[in-house]
């Protein structure tokens, strides 16, 4: 029996935009569905399905998680520690793993009851995966989420430091607009 926490595939859920069928639920086309529609990136169900198997691979911690789904998304995509450690306790609490002291953090192992989730919903789990795997192929060529990211921490670095004064404020700002420009122009 599932998880109540763990929605059925195509059960959808109350308050959000327009959804499609499938493993994805509430998400249009897969896991980079609209965000005009949904603010998230992923089905709850589906993420939870995802790190639940991550663990089912090996043990591991919730920043291993958070890494690992950044990096299969080449940097695109990275699930925030606000969304990974409840989801980790929650999966904890319905008795699918278990949680060990490793130093300062904690690593979550799957127990007997995760191994038969997962192999009740292997099909389910193998769909996402090839969902994600097709929905990421794009970004391994392109790998435009590290750049944003370094940009997005570049900008924010110059900002918070204070030291732009009004000359170097209006050369950021026309750095951005033109960069902008130059991306609507592509």
């Amino acid at each position: 029996m599932a998880p109540p926490f763990i929605r059925p595939p195509g059960e959808a859920e109350s308050g959000c935009g327009p959804r499609a069928a499938g493993l994805f639920g509430r998400h249009r086309g897969g896991p980079f569905g609209s965000r005009a529609t949904c603010a998230r990136m992923f089905d709850s169900g589906a993420l939870r399905l995802v790190v639940l198997g991550m663990i089912g691979e090996e043990p591991r911690h919730g920043y291993e998680i958070i890494k690992g789904l950044r990096a299969r998304f080449h940097g695109a995509y990275s699930p925030s520690p606000g969304s990974i450690y409840p989801m980790l306790h929650m999966l904890e609490g319905a008795g699918l793993v278990a949680s060990t002291s490793w130093g300062p953090k904690r690593r979550f192992a799957i127990l007997d009851a995760g191994k038969a989730y997962l192999d009740e919903h292997k099909a389910e789990l193998d769909a996402i995966n090839a969902q994600l795997e097709q929905a990421s192929e794009p970004m391994e060529r392109m790998s435009l989420g590290e750049a944003v990211r370094a940009l997005r921490s570049a900008l924010f670095t110059k900002i918070r430091e204070g030291a732009l004064g009004p000359e170097g404020t209006e050369k950021l700002r026309d750095i951005l607009v033109k960069a902008r420009q130059d991306i609507e122009r592509l």
